[in-house]
């Protein structure tokens, strides 16, 4: 008997008129002109990587890659946004709309591709203004504020956890439990709340090394492997956002350049040093900036 799970479905309308149905057997979905991406769009539309699908409990929530060729929601560009049923994604020509539906375990279902550490992001950090640019936002008198990006900016985490607090292996496995839990429910809301994904990494961390230290081997590999893919993926976005309030900053686009400021402020919360403190002073430049434009 076929077991009933969620994915991913996608509406594609081509510029041609050609129409297409695809299923995605995962929660999470590349769209873009790369072979590795599961939604796959010619180059002359799409970048390698346009746009990332994660499936939530409130939905489709969609995350721009492509920092030239910025995707729409009816219309509107955006950096990350939930999507609607009704809603319409675009992509260069191509219009796209999402749905998490039950889908049947057959081969007409496309299969998740094997997770790695995309390459799209080196590309773009080498083709990134240098990290050592002044940032400079002149008004309209000529007159401006500069600051130096700092070079060096602050680990998300600090060496994977590899030891339970606790050696008893009642109390590792009720720890691990708990700690898995709490791990989670902040994985759940990463998409909403980037600090709950900054978050669970140790969570799960702990997870591992308490279930390992209680003789529990398959649970701990499971947190394990939520670590490292989490690990892998949060530091992936961490360098994406940097990257694009760099190019945000490079063409004085001050709207997205705040919002990005106000994102890699969420991922460093807690953190200290002098490129938290640029992104604090930046912060509220731009929102004086802003303030200026809009009286």
């Amino acid at each position: 008997m076929a077991t009933s799970v969620q994915g991913l479905r996608f509406h594609l309308r081509h510029p041609d008129g050609r129409a297409e149905v695809l299923t995605v057997d995962s929660d999470r979905v590349l769209i873009g002109s790369g072979a590795h991406c599961e939604i796959r769009l010619p180059a002359e539309h799409a970048a390698v990587e346009h746009v990332e699908v994660t499936m939530t409990p409130g939905g489709a929530y969609a995350q721009a890659r492509a920092l030239d060729r910025l995707p729409t929601v009816n219309g509107v560009e955006f950096m990350q946004t939930p999507v609607l049923d009704s809603a319409v994604l675009g992509i260069g020509g191509v219009q796209i709309q999402i749905a998490v539906v039950q889908i049947e375990d057959n081969p007409n279902v496309i299969k998740k591709k094997t997770e790695k550490t995309s390459p799209m992001t080196y590309l773009l950090a080498l083709l990134a203004v240098p990290l050592s640019l002044y940032v400079i936002f002149a008004d309209e008198g000529g007159s401006s504020v500069s600051k130096q990006m700092p070079q060096e900016k602050p680990a998300l985490w600090a060496d994977p956890i590899a030891k339970c607090p606790v050696a008893a292996a009642d109390q590792a496995a009720a720890l691990a439990s708990e700690k898995w839990v709490l791990a989670e429910g902040k994985a759940e809301r990463r998409p909403f709340r980037v600090q709950d994904g900054v978050l669970a990494v140790p969570l799960y961390e702990a997870a591992a090394a308490c279930f390992d230290a209680a003789g529990d081997e398959e649970r701990a590999k499971g947190a394990a492997e939520a670590a490292s893919n989490l690990r892998a993926k949060v530091g992936e976005d961490y360098r994406a956002h940097q990257v694009r309030l760099e190019h945000a900053i490079s063409v004085n686009d001050l709207p997205t350049a705040h919002r990005e400021v106000k994102i890699l402020l969420a991922f460093t919360e807690g953190h200290s040093g002098p490129y938290v403190e640029w992104l604090s002073a930046i912060d509220r430049q731009l929102q004086l900036k802003l303030g200026e434009k809009k009286s």
